[in-house]
């Protein structure tokens, strides 16, 4: 029992290391021998317990992403109406992706290095939220004009741009408000804009 606590405490400190390294400079710029001596554990037990540097990427991947479909799990747990769905899934991804900067400079590295598929908590949880906006449409509780994948790029694309272009737009266009309350004038706007835009009316097409 001593020795399997030992191993679990191995992988995570190598996990961590590995976590801050790959968000830093992504997979290509991180080497095995970089990860070892920030986490002070040898190349070859790393490669004991993870096979490959290859391996050891996909694991912080799932690891960080594993968190973010659990917190949206909860979310949607949580939630008492299909709008109040909405609201706290924007609010939880908001919150999610501006304070776990490793998740989203790893996801732009895995980009950037021509990783085009999810990973595989990843792909579970998307086609999970997409099965519930469907189920929702079907009992006519979101409009259904819309496709599921679109709503979602409308709640998860609008956040990471803003996260990502918002010191700019403050400097640029000379915004007087703070970092944050710029954050809330803009949260609050796209709770609004999503959740006009899902519900279920009986609006007549022109």
């Amino acid at each position: 029992m001593r020795k399997q606590r030992d191993g679990e405490d191995t992988k995570q400190r190598v996990l961590s290391a590995a976590e801050e390294l790959f968000a830093k400079n992504g997979f290509a710029g991180t080497s095995l021998g970089e990860i070892s001596k920030l986490c002070g554990i040898s190349d070859g037990l790393i490669l004991h317990h993870f096979t490959s540097k290859r391996n050891l990427y996909r694991q912080v991947q799932e690891k960080l992403a594993g968190q973010y479909a659990d917190l949206m799990m909860e979310t949607r747990d949580s939630a008492s109406t299909p709008l109040d769905l909405l609201r706290q899934t924007i609010l939880t991804s908001f919150n999610f992706w501006k304070q776990d900067f490793a998740y989203q400079r790893i996801s732009d590295w895995a980009f950037l290095e021509g990783q085009t598929e999810f990973t595989e908590k990843e792909a579970a949880f998307t086609a999970g939220l997409a099965r519930g906006v469907a189920q929702l449409q079907e009992k006519g509780l979101i409009d259904d004009r819309y496709s599921p994948v679109v709503l979602l790029t409308m709640v998860i694309g609008p956040i990471k741009f803003w996260l990502r272009y918002r010191e700019r737009f403050k400097a640029s266009l000379e915004l007087k408000e703070s970092l944050d309350e710029l954050d809330d004038l803009f949260i609050s706007q796209l709770i609004r804009i999503v959740s006009e835009n899902s519900k279920k009316t009986d609006r007549i097409e022109k």
